[in-house]
């Protein structure tokens, strides 16, 4: 025959073919014409549709046969099954050679493989997944267009070069460092091979704007299909072998190329609306640790905290506390004053003077116990009862709150909250599954598990294993929320701690709020007198779990440790970002040491090593153009290895590779040591003596790969950064 399989070399029949046993293929061909050929051209071998072996003929004289005995790469190429298997060859398979009759050019023939059939792997919670899916900035697992750079799919001509993306991925949770074939097929025949060097965990790799299809095949007017397919051998074992091929259907047509339609204009992020005022205006103010704008904390419990309300016992002097801004960009040019009333009773009545734009006056009031009968009170703050200064808005000058007076002495306070050894246990029962999610947190996954809860809770008891507080004893507020509120709810809160503007400052404050949305998925902000978490949950479970420590980290530094004053520089920012970059590791290995389990460690893979090695050199460059992150990073690394607190960090850091949990809560205490004042000296003091150790953290991080480590046991790919990246 033209083309046969046999299972011994330089056999003439099929033989015993096997599963898994070696396979020998011959194939022959000849110019059955009087005429040479001109040129090159390429014949192909299929199985199964699969392409798995080429050849190049140079030249083929009238009337000779010509062919390959023994070929023994079959199983180099794919992996076959007990069954039947459909093995193609086709001559001149790119269609270079003019030729009399086109129609001879094929030849098929069924070979079955008897042996075993081929084990599947078995069920894992981390398995190799691959899969066509879209590439960076793309649309569609697969775009074409006449055009290069396009983000979707166009019209076709053949008149014009077609451009061609596709991206491959591996959606599972376990690496893989064997090579991954891609395919590409025009109308079932091989036109492109390419080879990724394995891939990580949720990572994969890309081909943008191929322009060689003409060049490799001759395209006509009319529908023909584009096949991408990955791993088209089935040579790696995978949880799915279904989705690792897409097929478009296409239509070339002739003419000038055409662009696709332009997608519409991005929506930017909403925004309040702005009125910019042209008068002053007087209202209440909200400080930002301050329960109301106007509150009574009573003298009764003993210390009180000011903007705090407190117990008020009857019969009992107590404090008013109340703050009042001009909440205009406009200065106030005359005095005004602002009365304060118990019950409708006049109790205090003060002037103060011109103000200016965005002032903020802050008032104690006393008032006498004989006042402060049993029972519920009103306050009632009214500002500039005279009319005294013509405002833009004259709706907003009073406040009122209600409070009670309460007779015999203030009630012990209650104890702070605490969770027992069974309740953690309860609370982190969760993490295994957590760590096994791929998809988004926002997604519904079929498994009925709430991931938003889930998340909260084990950054609860993380929270609590490392500081000993529960997160409801903290004045702080957590909010998890889909992409399209986390972006809205960010920018309204960033415009809100601004101050009044003029519309110029408003438009350049806004754009920097926007650009905040759009470039992260967590913050620390503030609202209401309280700190205020905001993660974005369009992202998976692991991610939002770390993202949210990372950020309670910054929140425990501005309620434990608050920077006096308005130092703002790259110092402070950078050593913020520290800061709350070891208070994310301080979560995960509070975790882990609690649970006994790791879930922060990587098998030692060139494709993982490799995105480990970009991270700490990206992480690096960052810290060379003082972006805060970036820094942040370098710093803790530095400080950790120089240990100038002399906490004993850089001989456990070179001695285990990591710090342990206590360790590096230590650390993070630590650093919350450092004022703003003391900032600037402090980076610079760790930048100088630095230089030598750069190479050294690095050498340390990467040691933390482990060599042989088992597939179930490769932690989440979102969990990189703590696992690789802090000390």
């Amino acid at each position: 025959m033209p083309l046969s399989v046999h299972a011994d070399i330089g056999a003439t029949s099929p033989g015993d073919l096997r599963t898994g046993a070696p396979a020998y293929i011959n194939w022959f061909f000849e110019n059955a014409s009087p005429f040479p050929t001109e040129t090159e051209f390429e014949s192909h071998i299929y199985v199964d549709g699969v392409f798995v072996s080429s050849w190049t003929s140079t030249q083929s004289p009238p009337f000779q046969t010509f062919g390959v005995r023994d070929w023994d790469g079959l199983n180099d190429s794919v992996r076959l099954d007990r069954g039947d298997h459909s093995f193609k060859v086709i001559i001149d398979a790119l269609d270079q050679i003019p030729e009399t009759d086109e129609s001879d050019n094929e030849f098929e023939w069924t070979f079955t493989w008897g042996g075993e059939p081929l084990a599947s792997p078995a069920p894992a919670s981390r398995a190799v997944n691959l899969v066509v899916e879209a590439a960076d900035g793309r649309s569609e697992p697969v775009v074409t267009a006449s055009v290069a750079g396009t983000g979707k799919s166009g019209p076709l001509t053949v008149d014009a070069t077609t451009f061609i993306t596709w991206g491959v991925g591996n959606i599972g949770l376990a690496s893989t460092d064997s090579p991954v074939s891609v395919h590409i097929y025009f109308d079932g025949i091989l036109v492109e091979r390419r080879v990724v060097t394995g891939i990580a965990a949720l990572a994969g790799a890309a081909l943008t704007d191929w322009d060689e299809l003409a060049g490799k095949i001759r395209i006509t007017p009319g529908q023909h299909t584009l096949t991408v397919s990955v791993d088209p051998g089935n040579l790696i074992d995978e949880s799915d072998e279904t989705d690792n091929t897409v097929s478009t259907v296409l239509t070339w047509t002739t003419g000038p190329a055409v662009p696709p339609e332009p997608d519409p204009e991005a929506t930017p992020i909403p925004a309040p609306p702005f009125v910019e005022l042209s008068r002053p205006n007087l209202a209440p103010y909200l400080p930002a640790d301050w329960d109301a704008p106007l509150l009574m904390r009573g003298t009764g419990s003993g210390a009180t905290v000011e903007g705090r309300v407190g117990h008020v016992s009857a019969f009992t002097a107590g404090l008013v506390d109340y703050a009042i801004t001009n909440a205009s960009p406009v200065a106030s040019m005359n005095s005004f004053s602002v009365r304060l009333l118990l019950d409708g009773v006049l109790v205090d009545q003060s002037t103060f003077t011109a103000g200016g734009a965005g002032g903020v006056w802050i008032v104690d009031v006393a008032v006498p116990a004989n006042l402060l009968t049993p029972g519920i009170h009103t306050l009632t703050l009214e500002i500039d009862p005279l009319g005294e200064v013509t405002e833009s808005d004259e709706t907003d000058n009073s406040f009122t709150s209600v409070f009670e007076a309460i007779p015999g002495p203030a009630p012990t306070p209650p104890a702070p909250l605490t969770y027992s050894v069974a309740e953690l246990s309860a609370m982190l029962d969760v993490v295994p599954d957590l760590v096994l999610e791929s998809a988004n947190t926002d997604v519904s996954n079929g498994t009925g598990t709430d991931w938003l809860l889930a998340a909260l809770t084990v950054a609860d008891a993380a929270y609590f294993l490392a500081t000993g507080t529960v997160i409801r004893d903290e004045r702080l507020s957590i909010e998890l929320l889909p992409r399209s509120e986390y972006v809205v709810q960010l920018v309204e809160t960033c415009l809100g701690d601004t101050g009044p503007m003029t519309a110029i400052e408003h438009a350049s404050e806004l754009a920097t709020c926007r650009t905040l949305a759009e470039q992260s998925i967590g913050v620390r902000t503030q609202r209401d007198g309280r700190i205020l978490v905001l993660v974005d949950t369009t992202n998976t479970p692991a991610q939002v779990l770390s993202t949210l420590l990372h950020e309670l980290g910054h929140a425990r530094q501005h309620l434990h440790a608050p920077f006096s004053g308005n130092v703002s520089n790259d110092a402070l920012s950078a050593l913020k970002e520290a800061q709350a970059q070891v208070f994310e590791a301080v979560g995960w290995r509070h975790i882990e040491e609690f649970l006994g389990e790791r879930y922060t460690q990587y098998p030692d893979l060139n494709v993982i090593r490799d995105r480990v090695v970009s991270r700490l050199k990206r992480q690096l460059e960052n810290a060379a153009i003082l972006q805060r992150h970036g820094l942040g990073y370098e710093l803790m690394w530095l400080a950790a290895l120089q240990d100038p607190a002399g906490l004993g960090l850089s001989s456990e850091l070179r001695s285990s590779g990591a710090l342990s949990a206590s360790s590096t809560k230590a650390f993070y205490d630590y650093l919350l040591t450092i004022n703003a004042q003391n900032a600037n000296a402090w980076v610079n003091a760790r930048l100088a003596g630095g230089d030598g150790l750069i190479a050294e953290y690095q050498e340390i991080a990467l040691s933390r790969l482990v060599a042989g480590l088992q597939t179930e046991s490769e932690g989440h790919p979102d969990l990189l950064d703590p696992s690789f990246l802090a000390p």
